[in-house]
Parts: structure tokens; C-alpha cells; sequence
């Protein structure tokens, strides 16, 4: 009995089983940056996960763990990375019009957001960064 155990014991490899999993998300999560699944506006933690084809719980554990943050924190920083980016690239582009492309509908919520990451409002980080 001892020896069918260790081969059970030796077939069980719960590092592998959780390398697996990991690189699952790992892929999932690349896949849905590259495709700006988080320009999405009003996508909660369970209507990302299920783009991204895991439960909501694997997949804010797995942000935590490769992020140190929540989703949505983690969401937002990609967020407002975007919106610098289309700041700069459109200089005439109205700042609310920023705000809708990258998935926050609010204008003052996009702007509270962008200062919170950035300490300038979207405006005054154009001032500053725009060529």
C-alpha cells in the first residue's frame, strides 16, 4: 500500500498544477491587455473575469500576487497610462473625449482618477508633457 501511495504522492504535483494555472491567466491576461480589454467601460471584476475566462476570485488573487494590486486599481493604472498617451499623440483632443476612450464616462471622475495616479489634472500633465 506504502508504494502505490508515493506513486500517487509522486504523480501529484501541486507546483506544477499551480504553474499551470498560472501561466493560464498569465496568457489570458496578456491576451486581454493587448486587446485594451480595459478601455471597456462599467466592466466590473466578475465581467473582466469572464472575458478573460476565469472566475473573478483566480483572477483578482492572480493580479494581487503579479501586481501587488487590486483589479481594478490595476485596471485604472492601465487606464490612465492610455490616456497620456492620446493626450500627447491628440493635442487638440478635449480632455472629457480622453476620459470616454479609455473606458470613464465621468469627466470629473476621469480627472479625480488621472490626478489621484498622476498628482496633475489631465490637462495640466499635457501642459507639462506635451511636446
Amino acid at each position: 500500500m506504502k508504494k502505490i501511495l508515493n506513486l500517487k504522492l509522486l504523480r501529484f504535483n501541486p507546483a506544477a498544477e499551480q504553474h499551470s494555472w498560472d501561466l493560464r491567466i498569465a496568457e489570458a491576461v496578456d491576451e486581454w491587455t493587448k486587446s485594451r480589454g480595459y478601455l471597456k467601460a462599467l466592466a466590473g471584476v466578475a465581467e473582466i473575469a469572464g472575458d478573460i475566462g476565469v472566475s473573478p476570485d483566480q483572477l483578482s488573487v492572480w493580479v494581487r500576487i503579479h501586481t501587488g494590486k487590486t483589479l481594478l486599481g490595476w485596471r485604472k493604472e492601465l487606464r490612465i497610462e492610455a490616456a497620456k498617451r492620446l493626450l500627447l499623440e491628440f493635442p487638440d483632443l478635449p480632455v472629457s473625449t480622453v476620459g470616454l476612450m479609455v473606458g470613464i464616462d465621468d469627466k470629473s471622475n476621469f480627472k479625480r482618477q488621472f490626478t489621484e495616479l498622476t498628482g496633475l489634472s489631465p490637462r495640466q500633465w499635457r501642459e507639462r508633457n506635451g511636446k
